[in-house]
């Protein structure tokens, strides 16, 4: 995976990097269930849980970004190519903006940060996986 979702962000003070495994999920629309907001998809829930673990581990115990500072993320997310397709970018479903938003609320879930109003930039970019599936996060504080 030699790509890398803007790796052009070269003035930070601080940065971490991480790798999620699975099948990338959006974060869609909610809906009222027996009078409880519910995701509308049910595999989203693990999803977040496993980005949000794995974020929480890449800080080793260390306290998020300072929530003074401003910030960057970088996202890259390979999605599994169906047996039929041939298209070189996954131009389909999920919707982009969907999978950033369950990045960023897993991340802040994880104590990267405080709040992800703090991202003055991001970038991502959808890819098939040639392997496996996941997304790469890129998160740091500019200069």
């Amino acid at each position: 995976m030699d790509r890398t979702a803007g790796d052009h962000v070269t003035e930070y003070v601080e940065r971490i990097e991480f790798w999620a495994d699975g099948i990338p999920i959006p974060q869609g629309s909610k809906s009222i269930f027996r009078g409880r907001l519910v995701d509308s998809n049910p595999r989203l829930r693990a999803w977040r849980a496993n980005v949000a673990a794995t974020a929480a581990h890449e800080l080793g115990g260390r306290d998020g970004f300072d929530p003074d500072l401003s910030l960057f993320i970088l996202m890259d997310f390979y999605l599994p190519r169906g047996k039929t397709v041939r298209r070189a970018r996954p131009n389909v479903k999920p919707d982009g903006d969907k999978l950033i938003r369950a990045i960023c609320d897993s991340v802040t879930t994880a104590g990267v940060w405080a709040d992800d109003s703090r991202v003055v930039v991001h970038h991502s970019e959808k890819w098939y996986a040639d392997d496996k599936p996941g997304v790469r996060v890129v998160i740091g504080a500019l200069a």
